[in-house]
């Protein structure tokens, strides 16, 4: 993958006459979505426009990392450690949950699972073994590492290439797996790039052999999307509970209180002062369940979220819904005076002579 890089490779590449070198002009951007101004040119126009052979224009274009992989020690815990040294100035997009990428060879972004075993948050100094003395390196950043055959994407470790070098000096391989990773722009055909990513590297001396392929989504991400909607499921449950309750003591109430209430119409209370009676009655039950609720709810919630976050792979952040929190009081009170409407008609309704006969 090295040898991609040389610019006389390249030009060997280039020179050579392929198919795929001739048909650059009837390859076709369908659609750039950080680049519209690409959309419905070909390759060739393209290059052309700016004076580059269409190949380079392209490999210009993609994101690519040459990422070197071998593992170090810090204690008892391994660090699958991966150097970060972007092509062309382009830099591989990597996810930070926090600080920035290493930009010193004494620096190191840990993975969350690897950070969590080590006890190391952003600023920490971690002495790493590799195969030279033990070095002292400081971690800038929390993120995420591509999926390895002996990590998985939240365990290992992103350093410089200096950095790499120092620490796996007098190894006896340099590096233990070599791989070149390529970002596309969205939209791009993974399979005809990987396809013309293949033919480039197989003409390269050293190339055979090797082959590019998609990433697969790691299994991770569907549990996620699984666990995404254990919160809208919970407090939708959670909803029509607090409801169908409010609602089953209003129509109670109601129910046994009849008595009490025709003796109160025959004294002189009107239909719409029935009415209030269980409006009334409705609002000091969501009072009283939002005063105890609400931070029930607040230190009970996040104490649940914490077990489903440990059990499943996502980062605990104490959730702070301030407009939730801010519009729970009047909404509940609104759905509890909704919900007393039909106990408040038949309030209102009751015929206070044969409900005093039937007593």
């Amino acid at each position: 993958m090295e040898r991609l890089r040389d610019p006389a490779v390249r030009q060997r590449i280039r020179s050579e006459e392929t198919e795929t070198g001739r048909a650059w002009d009837r390859i076709v951007i369908a659609r750039a979505r950080h680049h519209s101004e690409y959309s419905g040119r070909s390759v060739a126009d393209l290059a052309r426009e700016v004076g580059k052979d269409p190949l380079e224009w392209t490999c210009d274009t993609l994101v690519e990392h040459d990422a070197r992989i071998a593992v170090a020690y810090s204690g008892n815990t391994s660090i699958t450690t991966y150097a970060y040294a972007p092509v062309g100035g382009k830099r591989l997009p990597v996810v930070l949950t926090a600080g920035r990428m290493p930009a010193n060879a004494d620096e190191i972004v840990l993975a969350p699972t690897t950070a969590r075993q080590l006890a190391a948050e952003v600023g920490a100094a971690v002495r790493l073994t590799g195969a030279s003395a033990p070095r002292t390196v400081t971690v800038t950043g929390i993120g995420f590492v591509p999926e390895g055959p002996h990590n998985g994407y939240a365990s290992g470790g992103w350093i410089t290439p200096a950095g790499f070098d120092q620490i796996f000096r007098g190894a006896h391989y340099p590096y233990k797996f070599r791989v070149a990773e390529v970002a596309l722009r969205p939209g791009a055909d993974t399979g005809k790039v990987a396809r013309r990513l293949d033919i480039a590297a197989s003409r390269a001396s050293g190339g055979h052999g090797a082959g590019f392929t998609r990433t697969a989504v790691p299994q991770e991400v569907q549990e996620i999307r699984d666990v995404a909607v254990l919160p809208v499921a919970l407090s939708g449950f959670l909803v029509l509970l607090a409801i169908g309750a409010v609602g089953h003591a209003l129509a109670t109430a109601v129910r046994r209180r009849r008595h009490e209430l025709a003796v109160l119409r025959a004294l002189g209370m009107t239909r719409m002062q029935a009415r209030m009676v269980v409006v009334t009655q409705a609002s000091v039950l969501a009072l009283i369940g939002l005063a105890a609720g609400v931070p029930l709810g607040l230190a009970l919630g996040r104490r649940i979220w914490l077990v489903v976050a440990e059990s499943t792979p996502l980062a605990y952040h104490p959730p702070l819904a301030v407009w939730a929190l801010l519009l729970i009081a009047p909404a509940g009170l609104l759905a509890a005076n909704l919900v007393a409407a039909w106990p408040g008609h038949r309030a209102a309704g009751l015929r206070s002579g044969q409900v005093l006969r039937a007593e």
